[in-house]
């Protein structure tokens, strides 16, 4: 199927016309968020196929759906939208194919719908990879994840944790994303961004599925959509890399516009959606960067190991069975600094939200999951010391803590080293 045809045979049509409705479904509302007062309308429209995705499951397979934002794209309802939009793409493959059985090519069309596809991955390879570039998907592992041990750990925070406890391979990662995105973004440099862009994604792909990571269907389509762009230019790619012959098709290079105004018109409305979509992207990760690692470091901010724990006046001995004693607490950077984690003797976490009142050094912590778990305590800190005084619920309690020296972490401090003698493999 390359635009060079002027003739398309059966089965190059029908697909064609399929792909075209299923890959149009799930780009469907994109290009529009790219507008100004858009959101209300997009909202709206989300809403309404959603709805209808709802009761296609209800009607015709007995399931209720719950669509929650819990972060997941790989929920229930994505898995249900995914085959409904499949059979959506067969039933308008059909009509389509019923109507405009007499057409004998597809090329001009072909060509708009390439470009199409091939803003769309582009602008997300954009989001995707500088949010890498910025050190932002993948970051520095947190104290809980630093102190927690594989067997705890779920793959994909493994995954994370990997990823994260080396910025220099999450940067590069990010490159790669963004040079396949911008090359998608050029009728010379298409096919091969494509080609990087499968690449790419079909790593991810596997990362996510061998991971457990619940951006599996979107990686997989991302994947399929840049296969689709690089396989139009299948003869090129054969002759280039198979039977090492340097025929061109120079006719798929040619400008998708012949008239002068249309073509001016159209380059001036694709380096206004690069440079927009880039300057978005980049905006919003500065933004956070700032947050996350421009902010000041909380007061509390470190992992602290008990030393003592009184409750009532009486010493708690650090025993593993005991359910009430703090092991270590820990105050981390970012988002995570609104959070005091404190672990107790069997490592079970627990989170608190705090108020903090440094003019008289007093804390109020309450539980993010028991509302009646609430501690309102004095502090004293030093350099490496911090106690706590004060009431948790009905019971008083004093609490002695000695700061950790993160710097023996190895997985953080550790570093690169250009000469090894031996592997330092721990």
């Amino acid at each position: 199927m390359t635009t060079e045809n002027t003739h398309w045979n059966a089965f190059q049509k029908i697909g064609f016309r399929f792909i075209l409705i299923y890959f149009a479904l799930h780009i469907s509302t994109f290009f529009i968020s790219f507008l100004p007062f858009t959101t209300s309308f997009i909202t709206w429209s989300t809403g309404k196929i959603q709805g209808v995705v709802v009761w296609f499951a209800k009607t015709f397979m007995s399931i209720e759906i719950n669509i929650f934002p819990g972060g997941s794209g790989d929920t229930t309802y994505n898995y249900i939208e995914v085959l409904f939009f499949f059979i959506l793409a067969i039933i308008g493959c059909v009509i389509w194919s019923l109507i405009d059985k007499n057409r004998s090519s597809y090329n001009r069309l072909l060509r708009f719908f390439k470009i199409y596809v091939s803003y769309y991955v582009g602008a997300y390879m954009l989001s995707y990879g500088l949010s890498k570039v910025f050190y932002l998907q993948f970051s520095e592992p947190s104290f809980l994840e630093l102190f927690r041990t594989y067997g705890e750990s779920s793959p994909m925070g493994i995954a994370w944790t990997f990823m994260g406890a080396s910025k220099a391979y999450t940067m590069f990662s990010g490159f790669a994303e963004v040079i396949g995105g911008l090359l998608l973004f050029f009728r010379r440099t298409r096919t091969f961004g494509a080609l990087v862009i499968f690449s790419v994604m079909l790593n991810v792909f596997m990362m996510n599925m061998s991971y457990d990571i619940p951006v599996k269907l979107f990686s997989f389509h991302l994947m399929i959509k840049a296969l689709f762009i690089a396989a139009l230019d299948y003869k090129r790619i054969i002759n280039l890399f198979v039977l090492n012959k340097s025929k061109t098709f120079k006719n798929q290079l040619q400008p998708l516009f012949t008239n002068r105004k249309y073509g001016i018109t159209a380059t001036v409305i694709k380096y206004m959606f690069i440079i927009y979509a880039f300057y978005s992207y980049t905006n919003s990760d500065i933004e956070y960067w700032e947050q996350r690692y421009n902010a000041p470091e909380p007061l509390f901010y470190g992992v602290y190991d008990t030393e003592t724990f009184i409750k009532n006046k009486d010493t708690i001995a650090p025993l593993l069975t005991d359910e009430v004693r703090w092991k270590r607490m820990m105050v981390d950077k970012g988002y995570l600094s609104q959070y005091i984690v404190v672990k107790g003797m069997k490592d079970q976490p627990r989170w608190y939200t705090y108020e903090l009142d440094s003019i008289n050094s007093t804390v109020k912590m309450t539980s993010t999951r028991d509302s009646l778990d609430i501690l309102n305590l004095s502090y004293v800190k030093t350099d490496s010391l911090l106690s706590f005084e004060g009431l948790w619920k009905t019971d008083t309690i004093k609490i002695q803590l000695s700061k950790y020296d993160t710097s023996k972490i190895l997985l953080t401090n550790r570093g690169f080293n250009w000469i090894n003698e031996y592997p330092y493999n721990r």
